[in-house]
């Protein structure tokens, strides 16, 4: 079985860390885990030297011996057997008040982009923790952005958007939308997750829903299991279809991991389970060609 992942934090923490290796989502690991295609986010945490911590991300994308995805062309296929990795800005506090600079990102190397992560920036409101929702949608710089993003061919991720922020998404955004690492709310109650209305307009666009492995995600507690997972995936085939339904780990971004699924490596492991859940046609598509599909509809042919 291959593997193709929406969403790791690889980059925010191989810039301080003295070993890659021992990241969950390490090239040397998305390889012993047969995943052939890996979004890798530029996450900062704040705005305190924002831009030179994306950079730095970035520039340590371009030093790894792993092939970049930018065009179609740079897709993998059922016979490829190296990573690839794709780039994505997750939140946009590196360009914060400029939605211009996403052409400069896009010269290097940006394909997919989240207006903002779970705060607030000039962009839009996040699906905040353990704080009351705004209710603010868009701001006019998070929509002058969603015109840049469609220029550019860039996919819109929706998983960090508040509420208000996903419907403004869906009305001003034309292009390919996902989510690249989220779960349902009928099944676990937090903001952060999807409502089944916005898991079937994604489908209904052609998107994907990309599963969170975070427990907290999953099952609303610190804790979770393999069944957990696939009870997840299950669900969300169910609402969105065959068709619009992967996986986003979140590897090296999460405090912990279902059991059983704590690292790239143990994806082959993984993928005999959903083998045996859904059978090998849906199983693959869920483990990687419907992700597949997704970047050849929306990539650029150069």
């Amino acid at each position: 079985m291959k593997f193709a992942d929406g969403h790791s934090d690889f980059l925010s923490k191989a810039i301080d860390s003295k070993s890659w290796d021992s990241l969950a989502s390490s090239p040397d690991k998305l390889k012993k885990g047969n995943v052939i295609l890996q979004v890798y986010a530029v996450y900062v945490s704040s705005d305190h030297q924002a831009a030179k911590r994306a950079l730095r991300q970035i520039e340590l994308f371009h030093r790894l011996d792993v092939k970049r995805v930018l065009k179609k062309s740079d897709i993998p296929d059922d016979f490829s057997e190296e990573p690839r990795v794709l780039l994505a800005l997750e939140g946009l506090l590196p360009i914060d008040g400029y939605p211009e600079l996403l052409r400069v990102f896009h010269k290097l190397g940006v394909r997919m982009a989240s207006l903002v992560w779970s705060r607030i920036n000039s962009f839009a409101d996040g699906s905040l923790f353990d704080r009351e929702p705004t209710g603010r949608g868009l701001t006019p710089h998070g929509k002058e952005a969603l015109k840049i993003m469609e220029e550019l061919s860039w996919i819109l991720d929706i998983s960090h958007l508040n509420d208000e922020g996903v419907k403004d998404a869906f009305e001003n955004f034309s292009g390919t939308i996902v989510a690249t690492h989220s779960c349902a709310r009928a099944l676990c109650d937090i903001e952060r997750n999807l409502p089944d209305e916005f898991i079937q307009e994604i489908a209904k666009r052609g998107g994907i829903i990309g599963l969170n492995y975070s427990p907290k995600f999953l099952t609303c507690e610190n804790s979770a299991n393999i069944d957990d997972v696939l009870n997840h995936l299950e669900y969300l085939v169910k609402v969105a279809g065959e068709d619009h339904v992967g996986l986003g780990s979140d590897f090296d971004g999460l405090p912990g991991y279902p059991e059983g699924l704590e690292s790239a490596e143990e994806l082959p492991e993984f993928g005999e389970k959903l083998i045996e859940r859904f059978g090998k046609d849906l199983a693959e598509k869920i483990a990687y060609k419907n992700w597949l599909k997704v970047f050849e509809r929306a990539l650029p042919k150069d």
